[in-house]
């Protein structure tokens, strides 16, 4: 699958906090404290950040265009109706966070931790997950278009009202996995994950 990447100058402004300001570009964070922050409907463009905590920060309605978010706690955050836009999650921990109503284009997920994630009504365009540990996550009413996981573990997720038709599951971990018959319908599978898919959905298997 091919992804845009981020388009990023090669010399940012470096910043320890961010002023009270509603729109942010071309400026890196390393190790900053931004947990609990009231960032909602702030706008960054051309941005990196790197080990920075956003734990329970508000994000909603945030816009993050050409964003680099690498190893940085994002647990708990709010980030409702935020639009992501070339945007690359690299070795972050995003455990509960909720990405309800959420748009996200060209945007890559690579060895996050993201147990509990609630992207209910999320809607997707190029978005890929690799080896991400999705435990328990909540996607209901979800539009995956052109999405992919990879290796990704989603142990006990919950999928709802969520076509899965077309999209390639076989790497991935779907023990205790709830799904319904409409939304199981055409997604693609290894021998095994079907065998677990048919008891879901209430077959006897006899040989």
């Amino acid at each position: 699958m091919k992804i845009s990447a981020p388009m990023l100058i090669a010399d940012l402004t470096e910043m320890y906090e961010l002023p009270d300001e509603d729109e942010f570009e071309h400026i890196s964070m390393e190790s900053a404290y931004l947990a609990y922050e009231d960032l909602h409907a702030r706008e960054f463009r051309g941005c990196v950040f790197r080990k920075v905590n956003f734990s329970s920060a508000d994000l909603s309605r945030a816009g993050f265009v050409d964003v680099v978010f690498d190893h940085c706690d994002l647990s708990g955050v709010k980030m409702e109706d935020a639009v992501f836009q070339r945007v690359r999650f690299i070795g972050c921990r995003i455990t509960g966070a909720n990405m309800i109503h959420a748009i996200a284009r060209d945007t890559v997920f690579t060895e996050c931790r993201m147990d509990y994630l609630n992207i209910n009504r999320i809607k997707t365009d190029w978005v890929q997950f690799t080896d991400c540990i999705m435990r328990e996550a909540a996607m209901e009413e979800c539009t995956f278009k052109h999405t992919e996981w990879d290796e990704c573990d989603l142990t006990r997720a919950t999928i709802h009202m969520t076509s899965m038709k077309g999209l390639d599951l076989r790497t991935c971990q779907l023990d205790g996995i709830t799904i319904g018959l409409g939304d199981v319908r055409g997604m693609i599978v290894n021998t095994q994950q079907a065998i677990g898919l048919s008891q879901l959905l209430g077959l006897v298997i006899k040989e």
